[in-house]
């Protein structure tokens, strides 16, 4: 999905100019993606987002 990211985040500064962290999902033939944008690089939000990502992959896998 993050095939641009510059114009993504160009559309999340439009809609949320406060951003810090933002999680974009969406379905596709091929199932469910999403992408991790983070605005500063915080390393606490950076390790909880990768823990995060890890889990829910770990959960994605556990259901097919």
């Amino acid at each position: 999905m993050n095939r641009n990211i510059q114009l993504v985040e160009k559309s999340l500064d439009t809609i949320s100019p406060e951003w810090k962290v933002m999680l974009v999902a969406s379905f596709t033939k091929d199932g469910f993606e999403y992408d991790l944008f983070a605005k500063s690089p915080d390393e606490e939000v950076v390790a909880l987002l990768a823990m995060v990502n890890a889990v829910t992959l770990k959960e994605l896998e556990e259901r097919t």
